[in-house]
């Protein structure tokens, strides 16, 4: 073949990885005859992140100090942190702090459930850095949106007040105009 044809038949082959990687990757992975494995039943040692998120946590004196408000994963999967949330009411004032997950213990309550403990005080929590997130949730999106949208209606209903008194008080002096 000459060289032209050879590029042309690279740059031809190149297109159709591009176009259709999807179709190129499932054929290789086809191809091998393995198939993936699954997983049909929680493992009884171990627990699903989500009925952590809103579990109260403790310290060692059995006082409530915050609750689980988030976990980090690192990138082998493991949890390295858990975010816990401090101070503030029903959400609001609340300071995240973030501590090593290791740090946590896990109990068993009166009644069996889990009590999450961590070795802190109220006081070591108070003064502790507060932990800053680099990527949000799609619920902090939806959060922050819903946020903005009640600042702008709230900032229309204030226009549309202080035009409606303005309106108003030209009414009373026989000012309006027509």
């Amino acid at each position: 073949m000459t060289p032209h044809v050879i590029s042309l038949a690279s740059a031809l082959a190149l297109a159709t990885v591009s176009l259709f990687p999807g179709q190129v990757l499932a054929q290789a992975s086809g191809s091998s005859g393995a198939s993936p494995a699954y997983v049909s039943q929680q493992p009884a040692n171990e627990w699903r992140a989500g009925v952590f998120i809103g579990e109260a946590v403790h310290n060692t004196a059995g006082e409530t100090v915050g609750d689980i408000n988030d976990l980090v994963f690192d990138r082998a999967g493991q949890i390295s942190t858990a975010v816990i949330a401090v101070g503030g009411f029903l959400g609001v004032g609340e300071k995240w702090i973030g501590v090593p997950f290791t740090t946590l213990t896990f109990d068993v309550g009166k009644n069996g459930e889990r009590v999450i403990v961590v070795a802190l005080s109220k006081e070591d929590l108070a003064t502790a850095p507060k932990f800053k997130t680099t990527e949000e949730t799609t619920f902090d999106r939806v959060k922050n949106k819903a946020v903005d949208l009640g600042n702008k209606a709230r900032d229309e209903a204030v226009d549309l007040k202080d035009r409606a008194l303005k309106k108003v008080d030209d009414m009373r002096t026989g000012e309006t105009k027509q």
